[in-house]
């Protein structure tokens, strides 16, 4: 297991971002698996491996940095990549990433320039940011793309500066910043604006 990228994500608070990339060998899997079984994570998919390595790195660097308790999460996969997220200040932390070069359907980046005609943001990162509210539990009712992207219209996107956005769900306001790194996209949503810029 190789790690990318680790930093901390907000300028006052312990929030902190890893992508690993992925190596499998059967024996550090196993391993991993067995480390795994003795945390809170027994009851995760054991049988997939990128569920192993995540969880195993979240436990493995959040007591390294001290924080051995109460903290919360996020994850997201993409190929040979996991991003582990994890806060013990924020609440609400959310992650997702996607290959840069990943294509869209036509006629999904037809709705979502229709929709956010007015945001000059390429389609995919429009995405990145509504997959990234999905995993966030502060909303009621929650943001779900399960119906198709036309149902979440209710969705506020406003651009601010340093690739950092606004977004507002059902009068709830969140944070998101774009990341790009190792030919990945990567977004990043907090409850508060308060991003380390120099990442």
């Amino acid at each position: 297991m190789e790690e990318l990228l680790f930093s901390k994500i907000c300028n006052r608070k312990n929030t902190y971002l890893s992508i690993i990339e992925r190596k499998n060998s059967i024996s550090s899997v196993v391993v991993k698996r067995i480390y795994i079984f003795f945390t809170r994570f027994r009851a995760a998919k054991l049988n997939n491996d990128r569920y192993v390595f995540s969880r195993y790195y979240l436990i493995r660097r959040a007591k390294n940095l001290g924080i051995y308790n109460k903290f919360n999460y996020c994850f997201s996969h993409s190929g040979r990549y996991s991003a582990v997220l994890f806060s013990s200040d924020l609440e609400h932390v959310s992650v997702d990433i996607e290959p840069v070069g990943r294509r869209l359907p036509e006629s999904l980046r037809l709705k979502i320039r229709t929709l956010y005609a007015d945001l000059m943001l390429p389609e995919l990162l429009v995405i990145l940011i509504l997959e990234s509210l999905v995993k966030l539990s502060i909303f009621n009712p929650p943001v779900s793309l399960s119906k198709g992207i036309t149902d979440i219209f209710s969705v506020k996107i406003i651009a601010l500066k340093n690739s950092v956005f606004e977004v507002n769900v059902n009068n709830v306001k969140v944070y998101s910043k774009i990341y790009t790194f190792a030919d990945l996209h990567i977004c990043i949503t907090l409850e508060s604006d308060q991003f380390d810029l120099s990442l």
